[in-house]
C-alpha cells in the first residue's frame, strides 16, 4: 500500500486535475485514461477515506457544506464493497479517481472549529462489550481500525423545557451508517420540535451484528446514567428512531436489551459490567422506520413494551417483507401504529431529499409530523382526541 510521502508525490502530479477541482473544470478520467492504476488510486483512496473519517462522523466540528462532503465520503466508503454508481462491480478501481479528488477538495473546503472529540460521548467505559479476540480485518471499512461507538448530541438550550430524548439509528445493515440521509438531518429535526436528539455511531463491520443492539441498550443507559453530570433534562422519557438496519436494532433492543437485568455480560461473559450497565433500557416509545421486523424476536419477556409506530414506503423493496407482519405486531404491541407511504423507495430518511443523493418524496415526507404526534399524545402533551359533540351511530 502506498505510504503518506508516496501519495503526496502523487497528488503533486495531479496538481492540474486537483487544481481543475478548486477552480476549473474538472479533467474526466477519459482525459487521463492510462494515467493512473487501479494500484495508485485504491491506495490514494484508501489514505483518503482515512482522513476522511476523522471528519465524517463529527458534524458539530466543522463548518462549510458538510453534507456535500459526507456524500462523497459515503458513496466512496461503500465502493470499497459494494456496487455503486452503476458499478459492474465492487471494489475501488481507477475509474473512482475523480471521486476521490473531489471528497479531498470536499474536505479540505470544510472549516475545523473544535476538537472533533470534543463535540461526542464515547458510551462505552475503560472496557466494551466485545468479542474476543479482537477483530482484525479492517480493510475496506466504514471506519477506521478500533473504532469506539458514541453518541453525536444535539442539546436544547433549555433542558428545563425538554419534552424528551431521541436516540436515532441510521441505516447500513452491517457496512455502513447513512448519518447524512437518516442520522444528522433526523437529530436536526427532532431538536426543532422540542427534543434533545442523539445520533448513535454503532458499530458496524469488522465487528459482529449483535454489537449494534449492545451499543443502543449502552447508549439509552448512558443517557439515563449521566443526566445530572452532562445536565440532560427528562431522561425518564427515551425513544429510539431506527432507520433499516436500524429499525431491527430498536426491535432488538425492546425484545431482548430492555430493562436493567439484560446486561451485556449475558452476551460477553467475560466483560465486567460497571454502574451504567445497571441503568434501565427501556424505551418509552420505538420508531422503526423501514426496519419493522419482528421475525424471530420474542417480545413476551419484556413487561414494559413501548407503544411502536412503523412507516414503510410502498415502492420500498423491504415493504413486502414487513406488510405480512402487520398482524402479529398489532397483537402483540397494546399501542401500535403503520404507515405506508405510496411512493417512496428504501433509504430515503426524512423524505426531504439529500442533494446529489436522494430525492424529495412528497408523502413519506409526512412521517416526521406523524411520529410527533404520535410520540406527545402517548406522553400527553397533547389529547388523543377532542370532543366535537359527536352523536351516536344510528342505524
Amino acid at each position: 500500500m502506498m505510504n503518506r510521502r508516496d501519495f503526496m508525490k502523487l497528488s503533486a502530479a495531479s496538481a492540474v486535475t486537483m487544481g481543475a477541482v478548486a477552480g476549473m473544470a474538472p479533467a474526466s478520467f477519459a482525459e487521463n485514461a492510462g494515467v493512473h492504476t487501479d494500484a495508485e488510486v485504491q491506495a490514494m483512496v484508501a489514505e483518503e477515506l482515512r482522513l476522511s473519517r476523522e471528519v465524517a462522523f463529527y458534524p458539530a466540528a466543522f463548518r462549510g457544506d458538510f453534507d456535500k462532503f459526507y456524500v462523497l465520503f459515503h458513496k466512496l466508503s461503500r465502493a470499497q464493497y459494494e456496487k455503486v454508481d452503476g458499478a459492474a462491480a465492487p471494489g475501488i478501481n481507477a475509474s473512482h479517481y475523480d471521486m476521490c479528488v473531489a471528497l479531498t477538495n470536499a474536505r479540505k473546503a470544510l472549516r475545523q472549529i473544535k476538537d472533533p472529540k470534543s463535540t461526542v460521548w464515547e458510551i462505552w467505559g475503560d472496557q466494551m462489550a466485545v468479542e474476543s479476540p479482537l477483530p482484525t480485518n479492517w480493510e475496506n471499512c466504514y471506519d477506521n481500525e478500533g473504532f469506539r461507538p458514541f453518541l453525536n448530541p444535539y442539546l436544547l438550550r433549555d433542558q428545563g423545557k425538554v419534552k424528551g430524548n431521541v436516540i436515532i439509528i441510521a441505516g447500513g445493515g452491517s457496512t455502513h451508517r447513512n448519518n447524512v440521509v437518516e442520522g444528522y438531518p433526523v437529530a436536526e429535526f427532532f431538536n426543532k420540535n422540542g427534543y434533545n436528539a442523539f445520533v448513535l455511531q454503532r458499530r458496524v463491520n469488522p465487528y459482529a451484528a449483535v454489537d449494534q443492539r449492545l451499543d443502543l441498550a449502552r447508549a439509552i443507559r448512558y443517557i439515563r446514567h449521566n443526566a445530572s453530570e452532562k445536565h440532560i433534562g427528562k431522561t425518564d422519557i427515551m425513544i429510539a428512531v431506527g432507520f433499516s438496519a436500524g429499525g431491527m436494532n430498536v426491535m432488538q433492543v425492546v425484545a431482548d436489551q430492555f430493562g436493567t437485568t439484560n446486561t451485556p455480560d449475558k452476551v460477553y461473559p467475560s466483560y465486567v459490567c460497571d454502574a451504567v450497565d445497571y441503568e434501565s433500557a427501556d424505551l418509552n416509545v420505538a420508531i422503526p422506520i423501514y426496519g419493522l421486523f419482528v421475525t424471530g424476536l420474542d417480545f413476551t419477556k419484556n413487561p414494559n413494551l413501548p407503544p411502536v409506530f412503523g412507516v414503510v414506503g410502498q415502492k420500498d423493496g423491504l415493504s413486502a417483507m414487513m406488510l405480512p407482519s402487520l398482524p402479529e405486531c398489532a397483537n402483540t404491541f397494546k399501542d401500535f401504529s403503520f404507515y405506508l407511504a405510496p411512493d417512496a423507495p428504501h433509504g430515503v430518511g426524512l423524505g426531504t431529499g439529500t442533494k446529489g443523493y436522494v430525492d424529495y418524496y412528497t408523502q413519506i415526507a409526512q412521517w416526521p409530523d406523524m411520529a410527533v404526534n404520535f410520540i406527545e399524545s402517548r406522553l400527553g402533551l397533547v389529547e388523543k382526541k377532542i370532543d366535537m359533540d359527536s352523536v351516536g351511530f344510528a342505524w
